[in-house]
């Protein structure tokens, strides 16, 4: 079975207790009831997991959410599209080389899979006090149904993660990091910030709003010590040091991404190697 992997997927403690109760069923012999409720339970298992990456509020931030006619909050295949592109519009996906079309049948495919589920629940004959051996093998089956739902989602959010952190130019990253680098003043009583060296970045998140790119690199700089009159007379010092950086810059969800709408969230210059 694929336990160790759907555990590695869920998002809470609650869902974690909810799979290990499900499970906890089909160790019951004497209930005749042991595969229903299993299959209730995870069934109940992908709603809130489902939940969990697309809440309400989110999906009803998204430039793209409309309320569909006889509803009263977010559709399962809204839930879907949220978990899979965040506020993306289709605009924006077929911007950075995502078909739509592709994402829309991948939408379609995983609603159905998680409705299948519901086929597992139901309380027949035919599954009422089910023998050991059609319980094992019946239990696979809704156990594969939830964790391939829950990869194929898991796999296109880091596809478009990955797909966004590619749009992004690192050299043009490097220079707004370095316009906004923070005052070194303490170190010494002039500095120089001569260049920055972006080590590595990636999305963190994409939200019903923002992209959120966290950065680290090292900063290049010059510390010179010694007045005016003591470096006349070369008495002065310049140390070239490096410092780590970190931060986190936040990116608007517009069509023009990346090239407007940003703000730093953080970003921090890390000297505590100069004071060991």
């Amino acid at each position: 079975m694929r336990i160790p992997e759907i555990k590695k997927i869920l998002k809470s403690e609650f869902q974690l207790a909810l799979f290990e109760s499900a499970l906890k069923n089909l160790i019951e012999p004497e209930n005749k009831l042991r595969y229903n409720n299993f299959a209730y339970a995870i069934r109940e298992l992908s709603r809130h997991f489902l939940h969990s990456l697309a809440p309400d509020d989110k999906i009803e931030s998204c430039e793209w959410f409309e309320l569909e006619e006889d509803q009263t909050r977010p559709t399962r295949a809204q839930r879907i599209k949220y978990s899979i592109q965040g506020g993306l519009s289709e605009n924006l996906l077929s911007k950075i080389g995502i078909n739509p079309e592709d994402t829309l049948r991948v939408i379609k495919k995983t609603k159905e899979t998680i409705s299948s589920l519901s086929k597992y629940t139901h309380i027949n004959p035919e599954v009422f006090d089910i023998p050991k051996k059609e319980v094992a093998s019946k239990s696979k089956e809704v156990l594969d149904v939830f964790a391939d739902f829950a990869n194929t989602i898991v796999e296109h959010r880091n596809n478009l993660k990955l797909t966004l952190r590619n749009t992004i130019d690192s050299q043009v990253l490097t220079k707004l990091i370095f316009n906004h680098i923070e005052d070194l003043a303490p170190l010494a009583p002039t500095h120089i910030v001569k260049y920055a060296v972006l080590g590595d970045y990636r999305v963190n998140e994409v939200n019903c709003s923002e992209i959120k790119v966290e950065f680290i690199g090292e900063l290049m700089t010059t510390l010179e010590y010694g007045s005016k009159e003591e470096r006349k007379r070369d008495d002065g010092l310049d140390l070239n040091v490096s410092f780590p950086f970190s931060g986190m810059i936040n990116y608007a969800i517009v069509d023009t991404f990346p090239l407007e709408e940003f703000e730093f969230e953080f970003l921090e210059v890390n000297t505590d190697s100069w004071y060991e």
